[in-house]
């Protein structure tokens, strides 16, 4: 018996829906109904910190997300308008830091900032900034490079300002790539927590951190619950407004061939090169931490990172945490990617104005959920979920890489859904009537045309994985540590010895990440 495209459709989505229901919404779920006394409802707000980070994380992440798009619309210009030399380079550099895990940007500027100012709230700004102006160039620039020059030639010649061009033809055409970015950046700054854990000190603290420390420190679950649950409302919310709006693909996004056929100004190509410079120089700032001792530069750090020094006070197995990192990366990238591009190519079919447009409709939102969900909370609601019998997993080391391919399913689909989407369903029509079983239709024709899918998906995956902090702080045991877990731990330490292999050990991450890029990059190509 022939299934109907309505039940392939859902039987397609069984897999990732199984994934992000186990992982996010049932562990959100139980943690509302088990752990709230209606007590702390109201009273969890008057608690010592609770307030303060609340206001902490609105007017960070506010002040964050203003100096972001603004400073991030220039390069965006240049970027999406323009060719010159050395443009590619450019992009890579200024886009890299979307993927990078934020231990590694907060390890970056402390290592770059001085004393006074590297525990301060301008150094989390500032890292929120290098973080998310990647967002603004892979979301905005795609709406700027589709805008037709005659638009602004004729204004000119009407007569109107550079002003007045900006606010009657520019903004309304990228206003709803504008608007998306905007609140995916508010959500990544208000969420914080690597950043924020490794800069902000023990004075500050955003509503990540402070459910982290009433879960973990204070013993006040209900308290943390509470926190956790109306951060999830919120944010999903904003998350909604992101996911109706704009795909992410990691792949380099190219402008129009038309759009390239203008002289670029010098001081144009003068600023793209700066922005590149500047945003090289956190990264740049930590590899040279990491090579920084009492006697100057030495590999030090290096040697008491791989074995070849032992120091007592320092205990870290590298070679374990390393291989616990890769392997983790891998079973994530094969449970997300496969689940992923099934989902993704179960949403393209969408149906308008009938029962499978609604379920269709109903899909999409359910795999925001992850999106919408700090990745704390879900590792505080899977510590409470699966606490006990016969579903005692919290210290199964699959649990790990379980969540961290839930994580990045939303991101996985998001990346795949517009490049099935492209695929004519013309051809697959053209193969049916040749005779080809779905099958052979599947390897020959959709596959081959899905790789810059699968480039992005493995890519995501597995750079989210090795990067996860913030559901990994609360799974986390001796023998399942990861990289950002150690470097965090060495960071708690005192002394430069400590620090010095902190920074050694982020940069291993930092080379690890975009390892897996370049990877997947290179495995597209063949």
């Amino acid at each position: 018996m022939k299934l109907r495209p309505s039940s392939t459709t859902a039987i397609a989505l069984i897999p990732a829906g199984a994934i992000i229901a186990l992982a996010v919404f049932i562990p959100v779920v139980v943690l509302a109904l088990e752990n709230i006394r209606l007590s702390d409802v109201f009273s969890v707000w008057g608690r010592p910190g609770v307030k303060e980070a609340v206001w902490f994380s609105t007017w960070q992440a506010a002040v964050s997300t203003v100096a972001t798009v603004t400073l991030g619309l220039i390069p965006t210009w240049i970027l999406s308008r323009y060719r010159f030399p050395g443009r590619a380079a450019v992009h890579l550099i200024m886009t890299a830091p979307f993927v990078l895990p934020t231990v590694v940007v907060g390890s970056a500027f402390l290592a770059l900032l001085p004393d006074a100012l590297d525990r301060s709230v301008w150094a989390i700004i500032a890292a929120h900034i290098f973080f998310n102006i990647s967002l603004v160039i892979r979301t905005v620039g795609p709406a700027w490079s589709l805008l037709d020059d005659d638009l602004i030639h004729a204004a000119r010649t009407l007569g109107a300002s550079p002003i007045q061009i900006w606010r009657r033809i520019v903004f309304p055409l990228v206003r709803p790539a504008l608007l998306s970015t905007t609140a995916l950046v508010f959500l990544m700054c208000f969420t914080s927590f690597g950043v924020v854990r490794i800069l902000g000190g023990p004075g500050r603290a955003t509503v990540d951190v402070e459910i982290y420390r009433r879960a973990v420190l204070l013993g006040d679950t209900s308290g943390a619950t509470v926190l956790a649950i109306v951060q999830t409302i919120v944010i999903a919310t904003t998350a909604a407004i992101w996911m109706r709006r704009r795909s992410i693909a990691l792949s380099t996004a190219q402008s129009p061939a038309s759009s390239f056929h203008r002289p670029t100004p010098r001081s144009l190509i003068v600023g793209a090169y700066f922005s590149a410079a500047l945003m090289s120089v956190p990264l740049l700032a930590l590899i040279v931490s990491s090579l920084r001792s009492s006697d100057g530069l030495s590999l030090r750090s290096y040697r008491i990172l791989f074995g070849f020094e032992n120091v007592e006070r320092l205990p870290l197995d590298i070679g374990g945490v390393v291989l616990t990192s890769i392997l983790f990366a891998i079973i994530a990238v094969v449970i997300a990617v496969p689940s992923g591009l099934a989902a993704a190519q179960a949403l393209s079919r969408r149906r308008e104005g009938s029962r499978s447009g609604l379920f269709h409709s109903w899909a999409s939102a359910f795999f925001i959920v992850p999106v919408g969900t700090s990745a704390v909370v879900v590792g505080f609601g899977i510590l409470v979920t699966y606490d006990r019998s016969p579903f005692d997993f919290r210290s199964a080391w699959l649990l790990i890489p379980v969540v961290h391919a839930a994580i990045a399913l939303p991101f996985v689909v998001r990346a795949a859904l517009p490049i099935v989407q492209a695929i004519p369903t013309d051809l697959r029509h053209a193969a049916a009537t040749l005779g080809a079983s779905p099958r052979r239709r599947f390897f020959a024709l959709d596959l081959p045309l899905l790789r810059p899918a699968v480039t992005s998906a493995v890519a995501l995956s597995g750079a989210l994985s090795l990067g996860e902090f913030g559901a990994t702080s609360f799974l986390t045991r001796r023998d399942t540590e990861t990289l950002p877990i150690a470097i965090a731990r060495l960071l708690g330490r005192a002394g430069s010895l400590s620090f010095s292999t902190a920074m050694a050990a982020a940069t291993l991450l930092l080379v690890l990440t975009m390892a897996t890029i370049a990877l997947a990059e290179v495995g597209s190509r063949r």
